[in-house]
């Protein structure tokens, strides 16, 4: 076991400590976060680990390829300059582990921060993120969120996101830790007698949501809403065996959103959208950006 996966054990051996955070009953049961052969079958010879991973995908054009650089693949650059395998751009790594780096957002600042693996994987469409293989990419997300971590999310609310392959401006997988808009804790919490624990439900139980535009004017927009009690189990692939395969959506039209849940025995909601969601009569059309819900600045 390396280095940085034994420090990563130990970040999380420790959070078990500080765990009580509201909506985080039974978070840290970690097995299966480590192991696993990478998507498609292919063996370790036939697709050589990134510098830092353990199991990565096979390069691909749905998941990427190493060699890519530049414009929509900075994030990338930025992870290899963590690892050490490059030296430009300029770059503060927050926390830098074999699965994954923290980095700052932008605009930088105590409530926006991103998770990057140190895979190449392009984002929510590369199947790699839904096996086995795959770390569990938000629970560390939660976990480096939390106070006493470089990425502490200073706000009253906490929320995680990734965006759509159709809306991001990067080509390398990241969750955004950042603050969720006031008022959206409200409205879920308003919602929560009609919210299901059944993921076979997930993607009939659609809400509208009101959040701010990035000009700071309230838009509405409807979610998939799903209530989990922990973060052990990989929402990737909840995702898609919920919610993608059943209703033949496209995986890379997907956003998803995670934010504590406040109200009864806690645990979390977890957020989807898609431009094309169907909703029910009355209700605003659907979205693949999480843009709407977090704060950014």
């Amino acid at each position: 076991m390396s280095g940085n996966k034994q420090n990563g054990l130990m970040y999380r051996r420790q959070f078990v400590k500080l765990s009580g955070v509201a909506g985080a009953s039974g978070l840290l049961a970690l097995a299966g976060a480590d192991g696993g052969m990478a998507d498609g079958g292919q063996s370790p010879e036939a697709s050589p680990p990134a510098p830092g991973g353990a199991n990565c995908p096979t390069q691909s054009a749905l998941c990427g390829f190493r060699a890519d650089t530049g414009g929509r693949y900075d994030l990338w650059d930025r992870v290899q300059v963590c690892l050490g395998t490059r030296t430009a751009p300029p770059t503060t790594c927050l926390t830098t582990t074999s699965d994954y780096v923290v980095l700052n957002g932008r605009p930088q600042n105590n409530h926006n921060f991103l998770l990057v693996p140190t895979c190449r994987i392009s984002g929510i469409e590369c199947p790699f993120i839904a096996t086995a293989a795959a770390p569990n990419y938000w629970l560390d997300a939660w976990i480096n969120a939390q106070p006493g971590r470089p990425s502490h999310v200073v706000y009253p609310n906490i929320g995680l996101g990734i965006n759509s392959a159709g809306t991001r401006d990067q080509d390398q997988l990241h969750i955004h830790l950042a603050g969720i808009h006031s008022g959206i804790q409200t409205q879920l919490n308003a919602y929560d007698s009609s919210i299901t624990n059944n993921p076979a439900n997930w993607r009939n139980q659609i809400v509208p949501i009101w959040g701010l535009t990035s000009a700071g004017m309230p838009a509405p927009r409807s979610y998939r809403v799903l209530h989990v009690s922990n973060l052990n189990t990989n929402l990737f692939t909840l995702l898609r065996d919920s919610v993608v395969l059943p209703t033949g959506a496209n995986m890379a039209d997907q956003a998803m959103a995670v934010t504590p849940r406040l109200v009864g025995n806690g645990g979390f909601y977890v957020l989807n959208s898609e431009p094309a969601l169907p909703t029910p009569p009355g209700q605003p059309g659907g979205t693949g950006t999480v843009d709407f819900l977090l704060a950014y600045t």
